[in-house]
């Protein structure tokens, strides 16, 4: 009898213990190019909210691109994408990262596409949005 009590109170907490209780995102990955050519070296992609949608909390989001470009956007947890918002996007990779002696780095990444503000990339993901894969082209030339 207290076997099955047991066996029945642990199925309860695994059935309804697997919410994360996290708001909702949506799957967001992509690949970031240069001149439509693979990038110089891995770097971040940054979302920064300026719009969240009815009902969600505004949370900035980032995806660490590979050596192919390829990245996945993270706002809680690896890989689990964006919360619905209007975003701004940014993109970083250093030659030479900029350091606490006063070094300001030395970027691949022209100055345009380093501020949310001027990169021109932007993403509007609703409640209702299916998941996304957005491509980021940096021209260089």
């Amino acid at each position: 009898m207290m076997l099955r009590l047991v066996t029945l109170v642990v199925a309860g907490l695994l059935t309804t213990g697997c919410g994360s209780g996290l708001p909702k995102t949506i799957r967001v990955e992509g690949r970031v190019t240069f001149d439509g050519q693979l990038p110089p070296a891995p770097g971040k992609v940054y979302f920064l909210p300026i719009e969240p949608a009815a009902g969600f909390p505004s949370r900035p989001a980032k995806g660490d691109y590979d050596k192919d470009g390829y990245f996945r956007a993270t706002t809680f947890e690896p890989g689990d994408g964006l919360m619905p918002a209007k975003y701004l996007i940014s993109i970083e990779s250093w030659e030479a990262p900029p350091n606490m002696s006063g070094n300001p780095g030395k970027s691949y990444i022209p100055k345009k596409y380093q501020s949310p503000q001027t990169s021109g990339f932007t993403l509007d993901i609703t409640p209702r949005t299916r998941p996304q894969d957005i491509r980021l082209d940096v021209v260089t030339k």
